[in-house]
């Protein structure tokens, strides 16, 4: 008979043994399956949490505001003009910066922005102004408050919100109405404002200067709360508060929100820098306690997960290998009887590392399925989110579920070699 005819029917005898131990009832064929599945379900468990909260937590970030400013740069002479070295946000002290720069910085940022990827940037005018309610006919003269100096901030409404979209505004203005405002609850309670009503911000003179201040007034069209210094403050249309301070085209600094993880935000943060580098007087800074909290929680979080699903795979690696080696030896005389029928040893081996790779496959395959459910219902109890599905989980729990059982069942079928048929038949 040909070698050829004979290969088609060796492999079909493999597969039918092959076939045959899955099928025949065998407590430890289930319970190399029912370990596999428990490490799976595990890792898929926490490979879909890590995958979804590291997009959450991500987005949670980003609402607490800009992570990268440009400002002036600080002075030779004085080394006024500087952005704060590590500050936590730039606003919690705007009379840090002293400096102001051009606004026509926003032109080279422009093509960041095009992006589209949630880079964001926008400029901002700080100024000391002086506030006071507007009368109406129907308030108490006696209990008017006089006026405050206060920061008032020039800065387009939508795209501050969009880089602090933790702050609570009750109705945001139009973008064309610059004759709206917003202020912060601490000073509306102070200054007993309300949305519909209007101030008077006037620009401060200077000691020994002559002549009545420049004044306006804005419409409240709503009232800010931050639970920083924001809430004592005044906003009104970066263009409006340019022409009131009489500093047209002049801006304090602009605010970036860049998305990503600290080494993404330092890319970009040196690209920002090339990209300013022939503005004289233009300085970028990160905000590190943004950049690198963000960066280390969600470090912490990956380490802690990862380890987690290492150190379950390696004890599910040892069951497996207990359970495998337990299935070699009660299987000694079939192994035998194989091999007294020509069977090679590494025939014999071939069979049960397949044998591992199936159990560690279907095994996989389940708890992957039964880690997203597990994995969806504690992301709905601890977290009040629903989770999306992280794909690249699947491929990954079935792959490492058949490398597992493989690698678990090398040892066990070394005892292969070891067994002699004519003795194993003899019952010594």
């Amino acid at each position: 008979m040909s070698s050829e005819r004979i290969q088609p029917r060796g492999r079909s005898l493999f597969w039918r043994l092959w076939l045959r131990s899955l099928t025949v009832k065998r407590p430890q064929a289930a319970l190399a399956v029912a370990s596999v599945l428990v490490g799976a379900t595990v890792a898929s468990m926490l490979l879909n949490l890590y995958g979804d909260v590291h997009r959450k937590m991500t987005q949670e970030f980003r609402a607490y505001g800009p992570n990268i400013v440009a400002g002036p740069a600080a002075s030779p002479e004085t080394g006024q003009g500087a952005l704060p070295n590590d500050a936590a946000a730039p606003r919690s002290n705007p009379e840090a910066v002293a400096g102001i720069m051009d606004e026509a910085v926003m032109q080279t940022l422009a093509p960041f922005m095009g992006r589209g990827n949630g880079f964001a940037a926008v400029p901002v005018l700080y100024t000391v102004m002086q506030v006071k309610k507007v009368a109406k006919e129907s308030d108490n003269p006696l209990r008017l408050e006089g006026p405050e100096n206060v920061v008032a901030v020039g800065a387009d409404f939508d795209a501050l919100h969009r880089v602090y979209p933790s702050w609570r505004i009750d109705g945001v203005p139009a973008p064309s109405d610059e004759a709206a405002c917003l202020v912060g609850t601490h000073l509306a309670s102070r200054l007993r404002l309300g949305r519909g009503e209007s101030v008077e911000l006037s620009a401060i003179v200077p000691n020994g200067q002559r002549g009545e201040p420049a004044s306006q007034s804005y419409r409240i069209a709503a009232v800010l709360s931050t639970g920083t210094s924001e809430d004592d403050q005044v906003f009104v249309p970066l263009p409006a508060l340019q022409r009131l301070a009489n500093l047209a085209g002049k801006i304090s600094l602009v605010e970036l929100s860049v998305p990503g993880q600290t080494a993404e935000v330092e890319h970009t943060m040196g690209e920002l820098h090339q990209a300013l580098r022939g503005l004289p007087g233009v300085e970028v800074r990160a905000l590190r306690q943004v950049v690198y909290s963000s960066g280390k929680v969600l470090d912490t979080i990956r380490w802690v997960m990862l380890s987690l699903t290492g150190l379950i795979l390696v004890i599910i690696a040892l069951c497996v290998m207990a359970t495998m080696t337990a299935i070699v030896l009660e299987r000694r005389k079939d192994i035998a009887v194989m091999k007294s029928l020509g069977a090679s040893d590494r025939l014999v081996m071939q069979l049960f590392l397949t044998e591992g790779a199936t159990f560690g496959m279907i095994g996989g395959v389940a708890g992957f399925a039964l880690g997203l459910g597990l994995a969806h219902e504690m992301a709905q109890r601890l977290f009040s989110v629903s989770l999306s599905l992280t794909w690249w989980t699947f491929p990954a729990v079935c792959l490492a579920g058949m490398i597992l059982t493989v690698m678990a069942t090398l040892f066990p079928v070394e005892i292969v070699r070891g067994i002699q048929p004519a003795r194993e038949l003899r019952g010594e």
